[in-house]
């Protein structure tokens, strides 16, 4: 509580763009955990449980960032914050923020917090998974880029590269068990849709 305490939201908060990205931080994980699936208890205990630790890891630490505890030397400074750079950041965040609320809309109750196949789940191809097959990856991602670009520091691009190798093995683990699932027909959507950015990756 002292350390709650002394914290001054001024030193967290020095631009609006600053607190566009932590109201994103804010509202993405409260909106997961409040429409998180599962009709079992435990099954929904553990959703909540995972989604909130991950996500509040990456805030903390771009809050760690944002207080200027780590040295210079440590972690640079790549690029300088200007009002071009804060209106490109802005646009990612807010870019990734409605995706991610839009493939969680889409994918319903179909979602699960950990790479399973249940019984029960549909194979959606529909909203943005028309588009990607992991559009929750998409927005993910483009949150933390558009938070690493708003900083310009060091440590926020090896967070962004970080995430992105995470989510690259776990998008793997969870293909290859929609595959043996669907069979074909998740070969047929793997083969006309990207993964990541669409037309590209």
């Amino acid at each position: 509580m002292q350390l709650l305490k002394g914290i001054d939201m001024r030193t967290i908060i020095t631009s609006p763009t600053e607190l566009l990205i932590l109201l994103a931080w804010v509202v993405f994980p409260l909106y997961w955990v409040i429409s998180a699936p599962g009709p079992r208890p435990k099954e929904r205990i553990r959703n909540w449980a995972i989604t909130s630790i991950m996500f509040m890891a990456v805030i903390g630490l771009f809050l760690l960032l944002s207080f200027g505890s780590i040295p210079d030397y440590v972690n640079p400074l790549l690029w300088h914050h200007t009002l071009l750079v804060g209106i490109f950041a802005d646009a990612v965040v807010l870019a990734g923020l409605l995706i991610l609320i839009w493939a969680r809309r889409a994918l319903g109750t179909n979602w699960n917090s950990t790479a399973v196949a249940k019984e029960d789940i549909d194979l959606v191809q529909t909203g943005p998974y028309a588009f990607v097959r992991h559009p929750i990856y998409s927005g993910f991602l483009a949150v933390v880029a558009g938070t690493a670009i708003a900083y310009g520091h060091l440590a926020g691009v090896l967070i962004f590269v970080t995430c992105t190798a995470g989510l690259y093995f776990k998008a793997l683990k969870e293909e290859a068990l929609l595959t043996e699932k669907f069979h074909d027909a998740y070969t047929r959507y793997k083969a006309k849709t990207k993964a990541i950015v669409p037309f590209l990756l």
